[in-house]
């Protein structure tokens, strides 16, 4: 059996796992930031598109649109389409 921590042990341990956590909150949001910059661009391929990407990912085309606007690139112009 081990050995019951002390309270500098039990302190260490919760800091470590706050470091942890805000390491994988930050890589979370990482992701979620290019995967709805790639799927902004990819809803500009043709017409229609976002309501294709809509049903592939099995949710409503508006949340498309929401998703994409709050993790557009800020240097990105909302008007302009890729060729």
């Amino acid at each position: 059996m081990t050995p019951r921590p002390d309270d500098q042990a039990r302190t260490e341990l919760r800091d470590l796992v706050a470091q942890a956590n805000q390491r994988r909150e930050q890589e979370h949001e990482r992701i979620e930031t290019e995967f709805w910059q790639e799927i902004d661009r990819l809803q500009k391929r043709y017409h229609g598109a976002q309501q294709d990407i809509a049903d592939a990912l099995d949710v409503k085309r508006n949340q498309v649109l929401r998703q994409t606007k709050r993790y557009r690139n800020a240097d990105q112009d909302p008007g302009a389409v890729d060729d």
